[in-house]
């Protein structure tokens, strides 16, 4: 893991491309269909996404510097499309992604960049249960009112489980992995992250399990018009399984304490 990557000129020419480079977790609005671009040069997985103002509709196609898709995400109107990409050891090379916003309905929309520059670590838990959303045994994943998406790195093994705090989370809330040696998952557009993803539902959480050994992205989005105001947004806690209490979630009753 290292520090955040630096966003480079585009590699494309023509109107296409004009909406130009997309800054690190800083959103972008408009209303014209257009492609944008931002360089990876760091071990993460990185994540593009836009979300439609209320009754737009657009979807995102990715492309390498190449120019070839290497992914899409079209989920429907008010919904948030996002393609991520895994910069880790072995799979994608570091280079300029170019995010293409397809418009299906027309609408203003915002959207956004995030190059790789956070890792979630899960606290090893000290108690039973947990004393409420300020608990340190829980980390969290925060989407901010002005965010289109957030993304971070969070290693897991094959076999390996989480909790998130909600029992909804699996709409939002979204464990990307990709598999040694097959290329076409080393870039998951939104759909094929909810199809691939391991999950269930028990006792009012998420239970989350990973496939693979490695470094996997936890993504999350909103599916709302962003407000502007950064204290606004959603968060997600999640926390440590233990396999020996399988049907008890330390968070079941979050964001109030959980005995």
């Amino acid at each position: 893991m290292g520090a955040v990557a630096t966003a480079t000129a585009l590699g494309f020419s023509g109107t296409a491309w004009a909406g130009g480079v997309l800054p690190s977790g800083t959103a972008v609005s408009s209303t014209v269909a257009q492609g944008y671009d931002y360089t990876t040069s760091y071990d993460y997985w990185s994540v593009a996404a836009v979300q439609p103002s209320s009754g737009a509709n657009y979807g995102l196609t990715l492309l390498n510097a190449g120019g070839g898709s290497v992914g899409g995400s079209n989920v429907g109107a008010n919904r948030t499309n996002f393609v991520a990409v895994d910069s880790n050891s072995g799979t994608e090379p570091f280079g300029t992604w170019y995010p293409q916003v397809v418009q299906h309905t027309a609408g203003s929309y915002w959207v956004e960049a995030q190059y790789g520059a956070k890792v979630t670590n899960i606290p090893a838990p000290t108690h039973h249960g947990t004393t409420g959303a300020g608990d340190p045994d829980i980390a969290f994943s925060v989407l901010n009112g002005n965010q289109v998406a957030t993304i971070s790195d969070i290693y897991l093994t094959a076999g390996e489980s989480f909790w998130a705090s909600t029992p909804t989370a699996a709409q939002s809330l979204y464990l990307l992995e990709a598999t040694p040696g097959q290329s076409s998952t080393y870039a998951q557009g939104r759909s094929t992250a909810a199809a691939t993803q391991s999950t269930k539902v028990v006792d009012n959480c998420t239970l989350y399990t990973a496939k693979q050994t490695g470094w996997h992205a936890l993504v999350l989005v909103g599916d709302a018009p962003l407000t502007g105001n950064s204290q606004a947004g959603i968060a997600i806690g999640v926390h440590q399984y233990d396999p020996s209490q399988p049907t008890y979630c330390p968070m079941a009753d979050f964001p109030g304490p959980t005995p």
